[in-house]
């Protein structure tokens, strides 16, 4: 198979997750499948090089030792991964075996149960732990400006989020949060509506909203601006038919439990969600 192959063949084993991981190669347990690499020394040997940019196309990352390392993996001593793509309760996995031969394989996620971490944890490290984190460190953004422009501050929780995922991106490939340009964007749309969503107006209005979240399902939620501590202000969560509800927690509470409650009274993924991850969106000059 030539590298397109091999990255379709991965990215089907990864879909496929009622299949079980099984892999022929002697001495490799199961909980994985290796596929076979050309690498006999001949014209259609593939590369670490070719594959990555291959897999790259329709997965983003990938999490490398450089970058902020690669995912938990199960304990092998049959290949030294290089590079790691997440996605639900698999990764693809690429790597050297002990004879320095390139490997590839779909691997079954070491993943966390959201409901056994502390208690106490913050919610933003409870994302970074469901997730396995960024696939690489973001900039951090200039929050006096943004601030500035909005005539308010953030809370910090959101702050702390987008210092650690960027949030140019997804979680589960479904919910985005908003970067500050987009929410500066998405807010500036808004801004002197009366109602602007559910029968909340936007602010600077008072009572009013601002975004920092939307879904597939074009839901989208907001803060409350009640006060002037910025932590403490709830969550407008809105359908796709306007229809605004109230949830006293913070935004990163209100995602985590949108990823991980399937009690959550707002519509939930956690039903059916297997493993959770951030994929960064991949932009491609035109």
């Amino acid at each position: 198979m030539d590298p397109r192959e091999l990255a379709a063949a991965a990215g089907r084993l990864v879909e496929a997750t009622a299949v079980a991981l099984t892999c022929d190669e002697p001495g490799h347990p199961d909980g994985h499948t290796c596929l076979p690499v050309p690498a006999g020394g001949g014209a259609d040997d593939v590369s670490a090089e070719d594959l990555i940019a291959a897999i790259g196309t329709g997965f983003a990352g990938p999490f490398t030792p450089a970058s902020h390392g690669t995912p938990p993996m199960p304990d092998e001593d049959w290949a030294d991964w290089t590079h790691a793509w997440v996605s639900g309760s698999r990764t693809i996995a690429l790597g050297r075996d002990p004879d320095g031969r390139t490997v590839l394989a779909v691997l079954a996620r070491v993943v966390p149960d959201p409901a056994a971490l502390p208690a106490g944890m913050p919610w933003v490290d409870r994302l970074v732990a469901i997730t396995g984190g960024p696939v690489a460190p973001s900039p951090v953004p200039d929050w006096a400006a943004v601030e500035s422009r909005l005539g308010t501050p953030l809370p910090s929780d959101y702050k702390r989020l987008v210092e650690i995922f960027g949030c140019d991106g997804t979680f589960d490939e479904f919910f985005q949060v908003f970067d500050p340009d987009e929410l500066i964007s998405y807010w500036g749309f808004f801004t002197g509506d009366d109602p602007a969503v559910g029968d909340r107006p936007c602010w600077p209005l008072p009572g009013g909203v601002i975004p920092w979240s939307s879904n597939e399902h074009h839901e989208s939620f907001w803060w409350i601006v009640e006060g002037p501590d910025p932590d403490t202000w709830p969550v407008y969560a809105v359908t796709e038919d306007d229809k605004g509800t109230r949830f006293d927690c913070t935004a990163t509470e209100f995602l985590f439990r949108q990823m991980t409650d399937p009690e959550w009274p707002f519509y939930t993924t956690a039903d059916h969600i297997t493993g959770h991850w951030f994929m960064k969106f991949v932009r491609r000059n035109p």
